[in-house]
């Protein structure tokens, strides 16, 4: 029984340790996908996986709710003797725990703040140009800032007219963004 204890204890304790750990010190363990496909007409597509908003059904810190429910569960029903099977009751611990614990993460994401830019509303914007741009296609970079969010950004920059070049300073307007790149004139 002792060694059973024990091994429920611990099933409690490190997970338990970890969410602290990953609650104090902002462990992050979101993954972002980002995917650029370019084909000769210059169409861009980017996925990123912050769009589906909310936590994994499977994430870390899920697992380890899990895990916490499942040591408490089975510390409980072992303790004190409890007539269904210690690991019955850890699993119905665990999903509890997974449960509230996914209810939890779906509440913090819903309050946060997203900082992502959606880069499709700088188009008709103006923007100043940080790195020339320069002829025949070439491409430079550009400052733009959407005065009605107030976000700023950067952007590899090329003109419409391949043949026009733009200096240093330059203001320019924002036509249409492709992936990461301005087309400007």
């Amino acid at each position: 029984m002792t060694t059973t204890l024990l091994i429920y204890g611990l099933m409690t304790v490190i997970p338990g340790l970890l969410l602290l750990f990953m609650a104090i010190f902002g462990a992050d363990t979101d993954v972002d996908v980002d995917t650029d496909f370019d084909i000769d007409a210059d169409v861009d597509v980017d996925i990123e996986a912050g769009e589906f908003g909310g936590p994994g059904r499977l994430s870390l810190r899920l697992i380890l709710f899990f895990l916490v429910g499942f040591g408490v569960g089975g510390y409980v029903s072992v303790y004190f003797k409890l007539p269904l099977h210690h690991i019955l009751i850890g699993f119905i611990g665990g999903s509890i725990a997974w449960f509230l614990g996914y209810q939890l993460l779906k509440l913090l994401y819903k309050q946060q703040s997203t900082s992502q830019i959606r880069l499709i509303s700088f188009v008709g914007k103006q923007g100043r140009v940080v790195v020339p741009i320069p002829k025949n296609g070439g491409t430079g970079e550009i400052e733009a800032t959407n005065k009605e969010t107030g976000q700023s950004t950067y952007f590899n920059a090329r003109a419409v007219n391949p043949k026009k070049e733009y200096k240093r300073g330059e203001f320019v307007k924002i036509k249409s963004v492709a992936g990461k790149t301005a087309v400007v004139e």
